[in-house]
């Protein structure tokens, strides 16, 4: 954990119906730090139709064992798929958010694409698929990225596959691109981490204040914690997660513990240590973040707080007060 190259996350893939107590263990002895699980959808017609091999409670015990353990969830989202409509799909996005199972930390939308060489060809062949035109995409990439909540990151729009290979529908490759200027268009912004982000812009502290956003899910309360700008621009975040005491935790030794889930400050990385004015990355945002979810948790009447931290990152905690037991660092309060 004192190397020049540090691991600091560890994120890895699968699915929804391969999470279980025993896999959580695994991820976390492994080091991993956030799992990406593909939801596709959460219409059981439409999981049925595309041969999913999986219903939405499986999306919905999954995301509520990966939370509960302290993993950032990633997921993937699909409109246009078969059996799919622009309408059908812009209310099954506010699925996303009105289901308290769900709540996905970052998402990726990945608008379906026609290939010649899948399966989804020859329904289209037979005129029982057809692609939305980009006028369609745009719109419904537009009215999910306004139901977007401040607490979510848009992580991508569109998969890379070259547009070439496209038999049929949108062909272009700069879908956030258009929707955002459809959005920009008509007067409104979306509220998403990654279109709120400072990225390399300097901001002095006197700049930044404070912000709790507070979300109910099945089985945590969730407070996002940021430093944001008069503009509303995202500076740093922290995910802190208080457990529900009605609701049977999967790994014991977490019980009665408040979780940090995540700690993101943005800025170029420079050596720890080292100091540079006016980037966010170092102007102790992380330690003031910290500070306040040790601050919440103890006013919430937990005992103790955790953090699932990467193997690079367990030196910062360390600094912090907490000390590694088994699969997570823990500090008392």
């Amino acid at each position: 954990a004192t190397a020049v190259r540090r691991n600091v996350g560890l994120v890895v893939e699968t699915r929804q119906d391969h999470i279980d107590v025993e896999e959580l263990r695994w991820l976390r002895y492994l080091g991993v730090t956030k799992v990406q699980v593909g939801i596709q959808s959460m219409d059981e017609r439409v999981l049925a139709l595309n041969n999913r091999g999986h219903d939405t409670q499986a999306t919905r015990d999954a995301f509520r064992l990966l939370r509960l353990a302290g993993f950032k969830i990633h997921g993937h989202w699909m409109p246009n798929l078969l059996g799919a409509t622009p309408e059908s799909d812009v209310a099954d996005y506010g699925r996303l958010w009105n289901d308290p199972a769900l709540h996905p930390d970052e998402l990726k939308i990945y608008p379906t694409m026609l290939l010649e060489n899948a399966e989804l060809y020859e329904y289209w062949q037979r005129g029982e698929y057809q692609p939305y035109t980009e006028e369609e995409v745009v719109d419904v990439l537009v009215q999910c990225k306004l139901q977007t909540p401040r607490y979510t990151r848009l992580t991508r729009i569109i998969r890379d596959i070259p547009t070439t290979n496209v038999v049929e529908g949108f062909k272009k490759a700069n879908l956030r691109q258009l929707a955002q200027n459809e959005i920009k268009r008509r007067g409104l912004r979306c509220q998403c981490i990654r279109c709120r982000e400072v990225r390399r812009e300097r901001l002095t502290a006197d700049e930044l204040h404070l912000t709790v956003e507070t979300y109910e899910t099945d089985a945590t309360t969730e407070h996002f914690l940021s430093f944001v700008s008069e503009d509303d621009r995202i500076a740093g975040f922290l995910r802190l997660s208080f457990p529900r005491q009605d609701v049977p935790h999967p790994l014991p030794e977490l019980e009665n513990h408040a979780m940090i889930r995540e700690v993101h400050v943005y800025g170029p990385a420079l050596p720890i240590g080292d100091e540079n004015q006016g980037e966010a990355q170092h102007m102790g945002l992380g330690t003031l973040l910290v500070d306040k979810a040790k601050e919440m948790a103890r006013a919430a009447g937990y005992g103790r707080l955790a953090v699932i931290s990467a193997i690079g990152t367990r030196e910062y905690y360390a600094r912090h007060g907490f000390e590694l037991d088994g699969l997570y660092m823990h500090v008392s309060l």
